[in-house]
């Protein structure tokens, strides 16, 4: 009797969790996942090494390129501001630098001297296109550096797995399709890290390998300031292996390294500033003359610290002077920070969901929503809202998947994470998190720090690569007739 009851209940249970998996697995989001991995599996298993990286730098570009040549995202919101700015300084007109924008936040300017000069090369007509084309060649190179960098601390498979994996997130795989400043500037953010983590490819002595990787941080910076929080981690790192080195004379190599990279960041950064003041470009170079700013939105418990009309017109309505607009912004950030601790807390924990959790897909193809466009897919009318809950629901497959893997990595904290190199895309998550719990949110603010979170997913593919190593089909299946025999 007691044996029938057991039996039923199993079966009961059986039923109802395999209903659960057949539904989840039948959903489409869920299909369409399982399908890649499945593939990425066996392209990362069946592939040498040379062929993995022009396979994944073909495929890479050429599902970001099907996207940019099939949904035509429109100039919007700050993005059309800056490209218009970057059309009238390819013709030679550098008056965008007189409005109030580019007088405070004068730091885009390098950023428009670039889409600048794409524009001028390929022509006005073709510009957009060519800047779309060339975000996918910047977010194709982050793929790769992607796997570069994750093969000097994992293994081979889990690094490539975990490049794979990026290369089917959703996110920027539209993303590429909006004129950010954000994919250039992450690029070279991440080729300056690569630099100087490498170890495998890279044969340069110490100091070099810091005065190449100071040069590209400061590239990325002047297109975007993001190197901010990199340099903090990177402080971290280099006060790590100060304290790491066995004797003097290595502490000293590691000082010099960690000040090298430091002095050429500032100096490129300062001379680039320097030439756009000088040329005319901008008569502010690349300041930022509004810091606070972006801690009063931030801290804006009604928006959860997102951009609101509200802010803006309080600060730059009524025509304040810049005094003004500084001291009201500190008022506002004081005022905001004392507010009752639960109620703070609270706007921290929407905000962490807005920045980390939520998609910023709409950046991409709103205007598909807004106009309830109709897409054939396959001959097949479909509703472009469905085709967006799809997305949704798979970019949070692919961003969570990461997560989780990560998460396991960072739990098991062995060997794999020992290893100093990997404290810099940890210290820039980190820095990243507590930082965003004070300045403006946005979902699409988390474009360059993903990378390093996937990066850090193979930590976690390799403990379940080892773990699959020491499994065996032939024990496991004795096993199972062992406990069905004896019970």
């Amino acid at each position: 009797m007691v044996k029938a009851v057991k039996l039923m209940l199993a079966v009961t249970l059986t039923v109802f969790l395999g209903a659960i998996c057949f539904l989840m697995v039948f959903r489409m989001p869920t299909a369409i996942f399982i399908v890649y991995m499945a593939l990425a599996l066996v392209l990362v298993n069946r592939i040498g090494s040379r062929g993995f990286i022009i396979v994944i730098i073909l495929g890479t570009f050429l599902i970001r390129l099907a996207y940019v040549f099939t949904v035509n995202t429109p100039l919007d919101s700050d993005f059309k501001l800056l490209y218009d700015a970057a059309v009238l300084f390819s013709h030679g007109d550098n008056s965008f630098s007189e409005e109030v924008y580019f007088q405070e936040w004068a730091y885009q300017t390098g950023y428009i001297i670039y889409q600048g000069l794409v524009i001028k090369v390929f022509g006005e007509a073709v510009g957009i296109i060519a800047l779309k084309i060339l975000n996918c060649l910047w977010n194709t190179g982050i793929t790769l550096l992607i796997y570069l960098i994750a093969r000097n601390f994992f293994g081979e498979k889990p690094s490539r797995l975990a490049s794979v994996l990026y290369s089917g997130f959703v996110f920027p795989v539209t993303f590429v399709s909006v004129l950010s400043n954000q994919h250039i500037s992450t690029f070279f953010i991440m080729l300056g890290l690569y630099f100087m983590l490498d170890r495998r490819v890279i044969r340069l002595k110490p100091l070099y390998r810091s005065l190449i990787a100071g040069f590209l941080l400061a590239l990325g910076d002047i297109m975007r300031p993001d190197s901010l929080i990199v340099m903090a981690s990177l402080a971290v790192y280099f006060f790590v292996l100060v304290l790491h080195a066995e004797d003097r004379r290595r502490k000293l190599v590691k000082v010099v390294q960690g000040l090298a990279v430091f002095l050429v960041f500032l100096a490129v950064t300062s001379i680039a500033s320097y030439a756009i003041r000088e040329s005319g470009i901008n008569d502010q170079g690349l300041k930022n003359n509004n810091f606070w700013w972006k801690f009063v939105v931030g801290l804006n418990y009604e928006s959860q610290g997102r951009y609101n009309d509200h802010d803006y017109n309080l600060i730059y309505g009524g025509g304040k002077s810049a005094e003004e607009r500084k001291e009201l912004e500190k008022e506002l950030v004081r005022e905001r920070l004392g507010i009752n601790p639960l109620k703070l807390a609270n706007l921290f924990l929407h905000k962490v969901q807005n920045m980390w959790c939520e998609n910023a897909l709409d950046w991409s193809y709103k205007h598909l929503l807004e106009s309830n466009s109709v897409i054939d897919l396959f001959f097949n009318p479909v509703k472009f809202t469905d085709i967006d809950a799809v997305l949704k629901d798979l970019n949070e497959l692919f961003i969570y998947t990461s997560m989780i893997l990560s998460l396991l990595g960072t739990l098991a904290w062995r060997k794999a994470l020992m290893d100093d190199g990997l404290l810099v895309p940890v210290a820039i998550l980190a820095a990243s998190f507590v930082v965003y719990l004070f300045i403006e949110v946005q979902p699409r603010y988390a474009y360059m720090q993903q990378p390093f979170l996937f990066i850090l997913s193979g930590a976690g593919l390799d403990i379940l690569y080892r773990s699959f190593d020491r499994f065996s089909l032939k024990q496991a299946w004795a096993r199972l007739r062992d406990f069905m025999k004896h019970g």
